[in-house]
């Protein structure tokens, strides 16, 4: 447990930076990973992997890729989910260029992930993260693990209910803040844990896909 606490709190200082300070806590709503392919058996555990940089949506600064690259980086390395792992800070075109970059690593995995989806949200609440990742064999070029989450931020809606409007008029209103912290950072290192729980073999993937 102290092991996973101090790999998220690195994970939180890494995505900062994309944020301008560190996020609040952030109340969301996400189920487990869904686990699309898996291997059958831990034979992956003793192999070496090459995390690629992020492939994130058009809007979003390509340097962000690159953070959650190194963020799976520690998540992996804390969890002990494989043998030897690396890290890349050159991007991909295609699966294929990606496996060349892993013969040339000289590892037996890659893992190329993406950012499916960001939104910011409002200050109301609202944010949402829908990341997946791909393990892939350099020797093979199977898919050795598939697997997609998405996180949603809670909707702090306001009190529209005729008694909770006749309260109001007698308390002092919440102030929200105009310029508060994004919570995205907070919710892609839970995604990572959680991604990094089902690789390291501390999550049961079930007979449906799911954990």
């Amino acid at each position: 447990m102290i092991r996973q606490g101090c790999v998220l709190l690195v994970l939180l200082l890494l995505l900062s930076a994309c944020a301008g300070k560190q996020a609040d806590q952030v109340v969301v709503s996400t189920g487990s990973p869904v686990v699309h392919i898996h291997p059958v058996g831990g034979e992956y555990r003793h192999s070496s992997v090459l995390i690629l940089p992020f492939r994130v949506p058009s809007e979003v600064d390509p340097i962000y890729g690159r953070r959650l690259a190194a963020m799976y980086h520690e998540v992996l390395l804390g969890k002990q989910a494989f043998q030897r792992i690396l890290v890349s800070d050159k991007f991909y075109g295609s699966y294929e260029e990606a496996m060349e970059m892993g013969q040339e690593a000289g590892v037996d995995l890659v893992l190329a992930g993406r950012v499916n989806y960001l939104l910011s949200g409002t200050q109301l609440g609202g944010a949402r993260a829908d990341v997946s990742l791909r393990v892939v064999s350099v020797k093979s070029g199977n898919t050795v693990w598939y697997m997609s989450q998405m996180m949603d931020q809670l909707v702090d809606h306001p009190e529209w209910r005729l008694p909770g409007r006749l309260m109001s008029i007698f308390t002092v209103p919440k102030i929200r803040s105009s310029s508060g912290p994004s919570p995205l950072p907070n919710m892609l290192a839970h995604i990572a844990v959680s991604m990094g729980d089902v690789m390291a073999g501390q999550s049961k993937v079930t007979a449906m896909g799911k954990l």
